[in-house]
């Protein structure tokens, strides 16, 4: 198609197009190797199927805005197909009289795809567009107090103009080339929409529909190699590096849990993140993979309650970092600042709750949860800088072995009258039952505590406790991010695991259950840790215990995070509470549940010390619950427990309403 002129024209382009993709390109995976824990290739290999699934199906765009993510995936598809296109187009216009399978069902096939595929990618960007620049969709914003970077807000639209306005004129005058070509060669039913838009032309001299559709081939194929050098700076770039992320990605035991630190080493001078360089090459590789869709903000309990942490902001910043100091910071140079000045403030990481809704919401397989994580342990660690209050949980975990302070001696007074077998005295059972702090020494909890208890001799269930033995987990102390403390109290427990031969453990501390099966297990401890809610469940189902049905009032159920989203239990509870409901139709869940759950409020350390900007996230879910109708909320955490308590307090619903584990409510009832 293209004279000999043009023909040389478009190999200089592509020439100069692929040395300054080169440069900009090498500069980004420069930044990403800059992170402190190399990217395990290896890992990427292996995953690739599943970078691949992700890729085509885009099945992680419909766990939030499903309507959304249905448009997003047909702009994705389209824009897939057209990596093949844009080779067959260079091919149609660098050899003459050749075209693609011409007179087949296979090309026919092909031409169609194009064809409807354009129109949607058009019809998609153009929705995208509109969405952000005339509707101005709310969720596309971040709110003040959250720190956004001056260049991400001003970036951020111009990006989304940038790459949209690119969108529509390549695959419009694409649309519009084939248009012409249809025009001078005849009608192609394969194309239709090409075809209806080719009636357009019908008075156009033969010359003049030459010259179109050169000017539309040039235009199309002209601005993807402008484009390339381009696209490490734009949003675009998660179009690679999103599949990539997920073939990247470590197979975590839980969403909270990190690698173990070697405290003893006196050769490693920084523990956790201060600066950008400090995080591991898979967390800097998140910046480039975000689509900054903000649907980990839309979910994010701290955001939507007026907190300073948005997930999606922290990914933007250091993605407009990289733009900013591409140059410098691929080139080996130190980040200036520490990461609090310009990724995330000090006070939007201690708001985590560390419910892990940002990285299960994520299109991308981002982990913005796991950065602040390791922002905390450098606060803690490495600067001493963390709530007053998180300092006396440290010390009262330290001195008495629990957060509340209590003392150790007391731990097992829950038991009293219960006549309950401690392993100092019986030596050895097939299950530890871990009553855990809140449940030795909370009212609440204690109330819980004998409830599984009981139940557990009701199904003549061989366990112990530890009593007075049991000490901290070290949970809230690993999450806010001291981990020496955090591998003090393990060791200690440890000891006593191995005192008693302990292989399996029952607890209804969610906290505990992430703890001792998933952290322990990265000190080298493997245990069968199970929750509460999945052995009465089993008791249940298998007829070791029979609860009556006696519940008439409606009920509600909160989700826990850390029984639900990071240990993926949803059916248990459910199943337990229509087990002593008169009518399952009395269960009513409210409208955030199961995967979709919103956090209590009390994970992250979050229990210990309070965040006062915005509402209180207890209170926002509590209000919800109250909307249900319900008289009753069930829960199966200690600490969710406490909160929804609270909750009910604050909200004024103290003789309305009752708050209830769902193991007390079997218990009542065997």
């Amino acid at each position: 198609m293209l004279t000999g002129i043009e023909r040389i024209a478009f190999i200089a382009l592509i020439i100069i197009s692929v040395s300054l993709s080169f440069v900009t390109f090498s500069r980004m995976f420069k930044i990403i190797s800059r992170g402190s824990d190399p990217l395990n290739w290896k890992t990427v290999i292996k995953n690739w199927p599943r970078g691949l699934a992700v890729f085509l199906s885009q099945k992680t765009l419909f766990k939030t805005r499903p309507v959304v993510g249905a448009i997003h995936t047909g702009v994705a598809w389209g824009f897939t197909l057209y990596l093949f296109v844009n080779v067959v187009d260079v091919l149609y216009g660098m050899i003459p009289n050749f075209r693609f399978l011409p007179n087949s069902f296979i090309g026919d096939l092909y031409r169609f795809f194009v064809d409807i595929f354009s129109i949607l990618v058009l019809f998609g960007v153009v929705v995208f567009l509109f969405r952000r620049f005339v509707a101005k969709d709310k969720r596309l914003e971040t709110n003040d107090p959250v720190m956004l970077s001056e260049s991400a807000k001003k970036g951020i639209k111009r990006d989304s103009f940038i790459v949209g306005l690119f969108i529509v004129l390549h695959v419009g005058f694409r649309f519009i080339g084939a248009s012409f070509e249809i025009a001078i060669h005849g009608s192609d039913l394969s194309q239709p929409g090409a075809n209806v838009l080719a009636l357009a032309w019908t008075n156009l001299s033969n010359e003049t529909l030459i010259i179109g559709e050169h000017v539309s081939w040039w235009m199309a194929l002209g601005l993807i190699l402008l484009f390339t050098p381009y696209f490490p700076y734009s949003k675009h770039a998660h179009l690679f590096m999103g599949p990539l992320n997920y073939m990247a990605a470590k197979e975590r035991r839980s969403l909270t849990t990190l690698e173990i630190m070697d405290l003893e080493d006196e050769t490693i001078e920084q523990f956790g993140a201060s600066k950008l360089e400090h995080l591991p090459q898979k967390e800097l590789l998140d910046g480039y993979a975000c689509i900054m869709c903000n649907r980990c903000q839309d979910i994010c309990p701290a955001y939507q309650t007026g907190k300073e942490l948005s997930p999606a902001a922290l990914e933007i910043n250091k993605r407009y970092y990289y733009n900013e100091n591409m140059k410098d910071f691929a080139n080996g140079s130190d980040s200036l600042e520490s990461l609090s000045k310009w990724m995330l403030s000090e006070e939007a990481a201690w708001s985590c709750t560390t419910c892990g809704f940002c990285i299960d919401a994520c299109p991308v397989g981002n982990e913005p949860m796991v950065d602040i994580l390791r922002m905390r342990q450098d606060l803690v660690l490495m600067e001493s800088k963390f709530p007053r209050d998180a300092m006396e949980v440290f010390d009262k975990i330290e001195t008495y072995g629990n957060p509340w302070g209590m003392p150790t001696q007391n731990r097992e007074d829950w038991t009293q009258g219960m006549d309950i077998p401690v392993m100092r005295e019986k030596g050895s059972a097939e299950y530890l039952y871990w009553a855990g702090c809140s449940g030795a020494y909370d009212d609440r909890g204690k109330d819980i505590s004998r409830s599984v208890a009981k139940i557990m001799k009701e199904a003549k269930i061989d366990f112990a406790i530890l009593g007075n033995e049991e000490t901290c987990t070290g949970d809230s102390a690993r999450r806010i991010g001291n981990e020496y403390l955090f591998q003090m109290q393990a060791a200690q427990n440890i000891e006593n695991f191995e005192k008693y031969n302990v292989k399996k453990i029952i607890t209804q501390c969610p906290h505990c259950l992430t703890t001792l099966k998933n952290d322990y297990a990265e000190i080298g401890v493997e245990l069968e840790v199970i929750h509460h809610s999945e052995l009465i469940a089993d008791l249940i189902k298998n007829e070791k215990i029979q609860p009556e049905a006696t519940i008439e009032d409606d009920i509600t159920f909160h989700d826990a995070c850390y029984v639900g989203r990071h240990h993926g239990e949803y059916d248990a509870p459910r199943q337990i509470l229509q087990s002593v409901l008169k009518d399952s139709s009395s269960l009513k869940e409210m409208p955030r549940n199961k995967e979709q759950s919103f956090c209590c409020g009390a994970g992250g350390g979050n229990m210990w010390y309070e965040i006062k900007q915005g509402k209180r996230i207890n209170v926002e879910r509590f209000e919800e619950a109250i909307d249900t109708g319900a008289k009753k909320v069930a829960t199966s955490c200690n600490f969710c427990m406490i909160m929804m308590e609270d909750g009910k307090k604050v909200t004024g619903q103290d003789k309305n309403m009752e708050v209830f584990d769902i193991a007390e409510l079997v218990a009542e009832r065997i």
